[in-house]
C-alpha cells in the first residue's frame, strides 16, 4: 500500500458524502462538499451552474427523467512541472432514491462495519468519487508528472449525463479519462472497456372499447399488444445475434429490451380500449443514439406491418425520458495497458477488460469529447441501487493507489 493513500480519509470523505443528500436533481450540496475538499489542494478550481434551458439547445442532449432548472459541476486541476497529456478522474454524485426505508438492515446515511461501507451511494457510486478524490489529493502533493491531472464531479448521470455535458461544453476535458463507476464482481477488479446504451420509448397501442358482455363488439388493446411484445422479442433476439464483438457476446445478452411499465383500461367489465407500454431498448456500440432511434422504430414498424387492425390504428411510438449513448476504447490504447499494470502491481492479478449492458457517462467523454476513456472503479453494480448498498473499504482504497499508479505511468510520474 502506498503510504500516502490515506484510509482514515478515504472513510471519512466517503461516510461524509453519503450522508449528504444527493438524489438526481438535487445535488448542489454533494457538489459543495467535493469542492471544499479540492480548494486546498489544486491549482485551479471551477464551480459552476449551467441552466438546463441551455444544455436543452445542445444537439447532444441526452434527456432527463427528472425536472431541474440548473445542472452543478465542480472541476478542478492540477499541473505537472513540465508539458504532457492531460488525464481526467471523475465520477458523478448523484443517487437513486432509498426506496422502502424499512427493507433496509444498515443506515442508507451512511455505516461501516468492519471494512464494508453500506449507504445509498456506496457503490454507484460516492466510493468510487472519494478513491478519485484521494488519488487527486496524492498527486497534488507530489507534482513530479507531466502535463495535467483533472478532476470532474458531475450530477444528473443517473437521468442521462446533463452534468458531463456541462463539464465537456465548459472545456474540463482531457486526452484520457477514468471514470470510477463500480466495475468489480465477486472475483475483484475488472476494466470496463465498453458498453452499451439505452434509450426509453412510450409505446401507444389503440383498441376499441366495449361492455365487457358483448366482448366480441369490441377490439382489446391489450391483445394487439401481444403482437408488439412478439415484435420487441424478435427484435431483441435479432439485435443481439448480430453482435460479433467478443467483449460484448461474453455478457449473453447485451443489449436487453425491458418492457417496465404496462397501464391501460378504464373499468374492469369494458374491454380495453388503450394500453401504454414504457420500455427500454439497448443501443449497440456500433451505433449513435439517433442511428438506434431510427432503428428501432423502421423495425418494429415493419414487424407489425400486415396487421389489419395495427394498420388501420398505428401504434404510436414514443421516445421519452434520457438517452444514454454506447462507446467502446481501443485495447491497444496505452490507458488500458496502464491501468491493467497498474492494477496488477496493487493487487497482484491483472484485471479483466470486459463489456458491461448498461449506459455510463463514458458515451459523452468519447462521442462528445473525443477522449480515450475507460470505467474502472470500486464496488459491484449488483449492489447499486440496492437495499443495503455496500463497498468494500479495502477496495476503495485499492482503486485509489491504482489511480496513482496509473497517472504515473500515463504521465511520466515519479515512484517515489
Amino acid at each position: 500500500m502506498n503510504p500516502s493513500i490515506s484510509h482514515e480519509k478515504i472513510t471519512q470523505r466517503a461516510l461524509d458524502l453519503i450522508a449528504t443528500p444527493s438524489v438526481t436533481g438535487d445535488e448542489q450540496a454533494a457538489i459543495d462538499l467535493v469542492a471544499s475538499w479540492l480548494e486546498p489542494i489544486a491549482d485551479e478550481v471551477d464551480q459552476w451552474v449551467t441552466p438546463m434551458a441551455e444544455l436543452e439547445r445542445d444537439p447532444a442532449y441526452p434527456g432527463r427523467e427528472v425536472e431541474r432548472d440548473i445542472v452543478p459541476v465542480v472541476a478542478a486541476r492540477i499541473v505537472g512541472n513540465r508539458p504532457g497529456p492531460t488525464l481526467v478522474l471523475t465520477g458523478h454524485v448523484d443517487v437513486v432514491p432509498i426506496g422502502d426505508r424499512g427493507l433496509w438492515t444498515r443506515d442508507p446515511s451512511g455505516e461501516v462495519d468492519g471494512d464494508v461501507l453500506y449507504g445509498r451511494g456506496a457503490a454507484d457510486m460516492k466510493a468510487g468519487l472519494v478513491a478519485a478524490v484521494e488519488a487527486f489529493s496524492v498527486l497534488a502533493a507530489e507534482r513530479s508528472f507531466a502535463g495535467e491531472v483533472r478532476f470532474v464531479a458531475v450530477p444528473g448521470e443517473e437521468d442521462g449525463g446533463t452534468g458531463t455535458l456541462a463539464a465537456i461544453r465548459r472545456g474540463w476535458t482531457g486526452d484520457m479519462v477514468i471514470l470510477t463507476e463500480p466495475t468489480a464482481d465477486s472475483e475483484g477488479l475488472r476494466i470496463v472497456v465498453a458498453h452499451g446504451g439505452a434509450l426509453t420509448f412510450s409505446i401507444d397501442v389503440s383498441g376499441r372499447a366495449a361492455h365487457g358482455a358483448t366482448r366480441l363488439l369490441g377490439e382489446s388493446a391489450l391483445d394487439h399488444f401481444w403482437k408488439v411484445h412478439r415484435a420487441l422479442r424478435d427484435q431483441e433476439a435479432e439485435l443481439n445475434a448480430a453482435e460479433t464483438d467478443p467483449i460484448m457476446t461474453a455478457l449473453g445478452l447485451p443489449y436487453p429490451t425491458t418492457i417496465g411499465i404496462v397501464h391501460g383500461g378504464e373499468w374492469a367489465s369494458n374491454v380495453m380500449e388503450r394500453l401504454t407500454a414504457e420500455i427500454r431498448v439497448g443501443v449497440t456500440i456500433h451505433e449513435t443514439i439517433a442511428e438506434a432511434e431510427a432503428r428501432f422504430e423502421r423495425t418494429l414498424r415493419a414487424a407489425l406491418a400486415g396487421d389489419p387492425w395495427l394498420d388501420e390504428h398505428p401504434t404510436k411510438i414514443t421516445r421519452a425520458g434520457a438517452a444514454f449513448g454506447s462507446s467502446r476504447i481501443d485495447l491497444r490504447h496505452p490507458l488500458v495497458a496502464s491501468v491493467r499494470e497498474a492494477a496488477a502491481t496493487v493487487v497482484g492479478g491483472t484485471p479483466p477488460t470486459v463489456g458491461a449492458p448498461y449506459g455510463c457517462d463514458m458515451a459523452l467523454w468519447v462521442r462528445e469529447a473525443g477522449a480515450a476513456t475507460l470505467v474502472f472503479g470500486p464496488g459491484d453494480v449488483g449492489h447499486a441501487h440496492a437495499v443495503d448498498e455496500h463497498v468494500s473499504l479495502q477496495q476503495v482504497a485499492d482503486v485509489a493507489e491504482v489511480l496513482v499508479a496509473t497517472a504515473r505511468r500515463l504521465l511520466g510520474g515519479s515512484a517515489a
